[in-house]
């Protein structure tokens, strides 16, 4: 199994789409950044809503979109360069090489958030003049992992319309398709069953009337999207004319 996990994080050498990670993980960042400079003219800052607006910024429109993107792209890949049929030929289960794939996005997203989160935290020491409480840094961090983990359950979703498209355009529109309805979601009842808006339900679960429902539906509905997609995906890539080009 690492032996496949090296195998697929060597196909991404020198990849484009290693460039999406700092991006992605910046730019929201960046534009917190720009408020947090444009707004402490008038009122002090606070690290609490800093880190808040970041998450909002990340879960609600960033990574929905980027981490869709490269749960398709790392899986539909193996059609566009045609080397689909040599892969799954192996004498090694698919599923070993979906959970070898799973392993690669697993890191991306962690990269991504890490950069993310140090760049909100290497800003905010620069621009904000409250003192950061270790309690604080020790909470986001905590919501960061966890953000992190709940994106991850979403991953087999883009990941299988990647295969049964064959490219990347279906998990691009899934991606957009999240960030639209997260903007109309987000001020609605609907904001903790939506999958995608979940992220954004469990960072704001405090505002809820039951923050402890927010997260019970949340692992039940996410669970059950990365086993139904998992499974969904693994039985695609077994059936036998699965590997026909594109």
């Amino acid at each position: 199994m690492l032996s496949l996990i090296y195998t697929e994080v060597l196909k991404l050498k020198r990849n484009k789409i290693l460039w999406l990670l700092p991006i992605g993980g910046l730019l929201p960042s960046i534009l917190n950044l720009m408020i947090i400079i444009g707004n402490s003219k008038h009122y002090a800052i606070h690290w609490e809503g800093a880190f808040k607006n970041n998450f909002m910024f990340m879960t609600l429109i960033m990574a929905v979109a980027l981490f869709s993107l490269i749960s398709g792209y790392v899986f539909s890949r193996e059609y566009t360069e045609n080397t689909v049929n040599s892969l799954y030929t192996y004498p090694v289960d698919p599923a070993k090489f979906v959970f070898a794939k799973l392993m690669v996005i697993f890191m991306m997203i962690y990269v991504t958030l890490i950069i993310n989160y140090g760049s909100i935290l290497g800003g905010g020491l620069l621009a904000i003049q409250e003192p950061l409480t270790g309690s604080l840094l020790m909470e986001t961090v905590k919501k960061q992992v966890i953000v992190g983990i709940m994106f991850f359950a979403l991953a087999p979703v883009g990941a299988f319309l990647g295969v049964i498209g064959k490219n990347v355009i279906p998990p691009i529109v899934l991606g957009i398709s999240g960030v639209i309805t997260n903007i109309v979601a987000i001020n609605s009842k609907y904001i903790d069953v939506f999958p995608w808006s979940i992220p954004t339900a469990y960072i704001f679960r405090e505002d809820a009337e039951d923050p402890r429902l927010v997260c019970i539906k949340a692992g039940i509905i996410l669970i059950s999207m990365f086993v139904i997609f998992l499974m969904g995906l693994i039985k695609y890539l077994k059936k036998a004319d699965v590997h026909a080009g594109s």
